[in-house]
């Protein structure tokens, strides 16, 4: 039997980057956009895999995880910047893009 093996990637919507994609990257390479509020699935072998979110230049952290055969994984991305954070993107985009966005595991 062939059990589906993938990663589901859920954004949140927010008001701040609500007209630009984020790139999703599995293994460094870039699987996929996903839009403001969308979802994504990427189907992956089974195995180690690292996972993380772009946009321009600001990337967010690496997330390690381990996929086995027929498994499904969810995570949730975004951005921190919201709310008074606003009025503060600039510092996040230029001092601190690491912090810009970010994926966790659901």
């Amino acid at each position: 039997m062939n059990k589906e093996t993938y990663v589901e990637v859920n954004r949140t919507s927010q008001y701040i980057n609500k007209m630009r994609r984020f790139s999703v990257l599995i293994d460094g390479v870039e699987a996929g956009k996903i839009k403001d509020g969308g979802r994504l699935r990427i189907d992956l072998q089974p195995g180690e895999h690292v996972i993380q979110v772009k946009i321009n230049w600001c990337t967010s952290q690496t997330v390690r995880f381990t996929l086995d055969e027929g498994e499904v994984l969810k995570f949730r991305c975004g951005s921190p910047v919201h709310g008074w954070k606003m009025f503060f993107a600039l510092f996040y985009v230029l001092a601190a893009p690491e912090k810009y966005s970010f994926i966790e595991q659901e």
